[in-house]
């Protein structure tokens, strides 16, 4: 996946960390869109369900915003430190 160890992290610079945030969010609206294809697509009177696709492009989406979040924050917390 995208997760890069800690100290790669620390060594990245503000900028770098914005394109990583802007992609984790690019890839987010892509995995909300199959979400919303997949609840889309099931048809209970037909037997068609889409449960484990459905389940994971959620569980997708949660990791993605926990890595936006994290890098957030990793900004922030850059910024102080300049700054402070």
């Amino acid at each position: 996946m995208n997760q890069q160890p800690e100290e790669e992290l620390k060594s990245t610079s503000i900028p770098e960390i914005e394109v990583e945030i802007e992609n984790f969010k690019k890839e987010l609206t892509l995995c909300q869109q199959r979400t919303k294809e997949l609840l889309a697509s099931e048809d209970p009177s037909e037997g068609i369900y889409f449960a484990k696709e459905i389940f994971d492009s959620q569980q997708n989406k949660l990791r993605l915003e926990a890595e936006i979040d994290i890098r957030q924050r990793k900004i922030n917390r850059m910024r102080l430190g300049m700054e402070g």
